[in-house]
């Protein structure tokens, strides 16, 4: 039996401003506020390969950083790194103005349901918004969820308005257009995964565009105006026409696919063919990436190898899914479900009672700081929680999970406390029938533990019972299952959820809930 119990409700926090169309933020500028810049361990049999720090790197191109070249001070106009939220452009720095603020664009005027989400949540404590997310990352740091919806393309992004606004904090503020051609080019400092592009906005329907393609590692590229082309057959115009003439500068992706993608966009400066800023390279998901081993006298917090999920930082954010990064577009994937064998009359009995209009597993989870209950056996039998991955699939059995290709996570780490063995389970089921295929079904055990525990499993450590290996390219389903006799309980907790890492040890926890016995 399979039950779904989360609702699917996710929204992207916004920055300071946040745009309902390319040019227009929905609410006017405001002055921010200044503020300050920013357990045990089991490794699965074997494993290996630490992950390292992404380190500073160079892509072919127009032209990219270069340690030897001289650099003009004046040429970087934002530096993420060094807590600075506004892009000095020059032309208009006061805050009623708008130049140079930060937003975010989407499709949604145009039927699509792009959107950003921003790696930290912005406090409810009137601080802004675009100077938190610049102090904890170090720039802008999020995910672009890319789908078209009845939209005619994708279209999601971010951006700057570079000289602010004609009638500023009207119903509809119009942008100014201003030269800077003076700049020669721009460079820009940035990590994705998804191919993204830089575009000069002119007007409502001329835009030039030069692609940015993607990079693992921070890297900062810079392009002379020449470099841009016409994003338009019907209104061309030249790059160094266009830039006499600019209302914004944008940084995003638009496509006719269903995709999702970290992103990171870090310093902006006028062209020099060194590079304009110089800053150091990391990786797009440096804010919530594994860590690289550690010594004997180091540890690693639960939460650095959990950035699918943690129980505690879920609380916060009121945002109770496992963040897989690989949605299939339905906007379904991560979300918590509670399995159990009918013939043994098995299932999860949960810590908090049902009430009316209340979500139970998200009060589970404010209770237990993780996925939390008590798996019962009135006959013996297997039960669990799980996962999909991918999401729902779009056309098929009656929303039965897709297929995705989770390789590149390398493996898992969970976090956890369970009263019995939890074993760990690759499905690639499709049809609601994995309770009777689960003992043949590639997996690892984790073992018995009422005090926080993290083990870290690579794929290769995931074996049937046949002792066949796990196909990481093709998974439906992650399951914690656990095996009952008939008339016994276990409690369990899965506090933290992510890709593997070659962690040496884990820091010691204070007592987590539930089944440690503090609620």
């Amino acid at each position: 039996m399979f039950e779904k119990f989360l609702v699917f409700a996710s929204s992207a926090l916004l920055l300071g401003v946040v745009a309902c169309s390319d040019d227009n933020p929905s609410v006017p500028f405001v002055e921010p506020n200044a503020g300050e810049s920013s357990s045990s361990i089991e490794p699965a049999p074997g494993s290996s390969g630490a992950m390292e720090d992404a380190s500073s790197s160079s892509v072919a191109g127009v032209s990219s950083s270069s340690a030897g070249a001289s650099v003009d001070p004046a040429a970087c106009l934002w530096n993420g790194k060094k807590g600075e939220f506004i892009v000095n452009t020059g032309l208009g720095l006061d805050a009623e103005s708008g130049a140079g603020y930060w937003y975010s664009y989407d499709d949604t005027d145009e039927g699509g349901v792009s959107r950003v989400e921003w790696d930290v949540d912005c406090p409810n404590d009137g601080s802004d918004c675009m100077q938190y997310i610049v102090d904890h990352c170090g720039g802008l740091c999020g995910k672009m969820y890319v789908k078209k919806g009845t939209a005619r393309e994708a279209n999601v992004g971010v951006a700057f308005n570079v000289a602010g606004f004609e009638n500023p904090g009207e119903s509809v503020e119009v942008p100014k257009s201003a030269d800077i051609s003076d700049w020669g080019g721009i460079c820009v400092t940035f990590a994705s995964s998804l191919n993204l592009f830089m575009k000069l906005g002119v007007d409502e329907n001329t835009e030039v565009i030069v692609e940015l393609g993607q990079s693992e590692d921070l890297v900062e590229e810079c392009f002379t105006w020449n470099d841009f082309d016409y994003d338009d057959d019907e209104n061309p115009i030249p790059g160094a026409e266009a830039a006499k003439k600019v209302r914004n500068i944008k940084f995003g992706i638009r496509s006719g696919e269903s995709m999702i993608g970290p992103f990171k966009i870090v310093s902006i400066g006028k062209y020099v063919a060194g590079g304009s800023c110089k800053v150091v390279a990391s990786n797009p998901n440096s804010s919530s990436s594994a860590p690289s081993s550690s010594g004997d006298g180091e540890c690693v917090t639960p939460e650095s190898v959990s950035e699918m999920w943690y129980g505690p930082k879920a609380v916060n954010k009121y945002d109770y899914h496992v963040a897989t990064g690989l949605d299939n577009g339905s906007e379904t994937s991560g979300y918590w479900f509670s399995f159990d064998d009918d013939e043994a009359n098995t299932y999860v009995d949960w810590p908090v009672m049902q009430l009316e209009y209340e979500n139970i597993v998200d009060r589970a989870i404010e209770v237990c700081e993780g996925i939390c209950g008590t798996f019962i056996y009135k006959g013996e039998g297997v039960v669990g929680i799980g996962f999909n991955v991918a999401g729902e699939a779009l056309s098929g059995n009656n929303g039965a999970p897709d297929i995705a290709d989770i390789s590149a996570w390398g493996g898992l780490c969970v976090t956890y406390t369970s009263e019995t063995d939890m074993d760990v389970v690759m499905s690639n089921d499709t049809t609601f029938t994995y309770i009777k295929k689960m003992a043949l079904l590639p997996k690892v055990s984790l073992p018995k533990s009422t005090e926080a525990k993290t083990v870290c499993s690579k794929w290769s450590d995931f074996v049937s019972a046949a002792e066949t290996p796990s196909d990481p390219a093709h998974v439906a389903s992650i399951l914690f299952a656990a095996y009952g006799d008939a008339g016994s309980a276990s409690k369990f907790n899965v506090i933290g959820v992510g890709k593997y890492a070659d962690v040496k040890n884990v820091c010691k926890q204070s007592v987590y809930p539930f089944v440690s016995g503090k609620k």
